[in-house]
């Protein structure tokens, strides 16, 4: 991954990558939704400016004040630009990638019962 953009501060395809921003609030839910806002805005704010940066997708988990935000950008470094912006500095950032969303084979599903 070189960093090259195209028009419009996209990224080519196959120069995309996928970061999980993973973050916890110390008091309460309604905390971390927050926290996932500003997130958000930050990616909205840093691509309207030409970073190659793109929101996927966040999940909260409430029970745990706990929060998971999927980012797509061409480099790690913007995601952790975009982390430090919304002051989630105790964020981590971890690339992650797609598993396949098929249908079990025949052959997994005589494994019945592993984990």
């Amino acid at each position: 991954m070189d960093g090259s953009r195209g028009p419009g501060g996209t990224v080519a395809d196959g120069d995309r990558s996928l970061f999980l921003v993973e973050f916890s609030a110390t008091r309460a839910a309604d905390d971390a939704a927050d926290l996932h806002h500003a997130l958000r805005y930050a990616v909205r704010r840093l691509a309207a400016a030409g970073t190659a940066i793109r929101w996927c997708s966040g999940l909260l988990v409430p029970a745990e004040h706990r929060c998971l935000c999927l980012v797509e950008a061409g480099r790690r470094d913007d995601v952790v630009l975009a982390r430090d912006t919304a002051a989630l500095s105790g964020a981590s950032v971890q690339q992650v990638r797609p598993l396949p969303d098929r249908p079990p084979s025949p052959r997994s599903s005589d494994r019945r019962g592993r984990s």
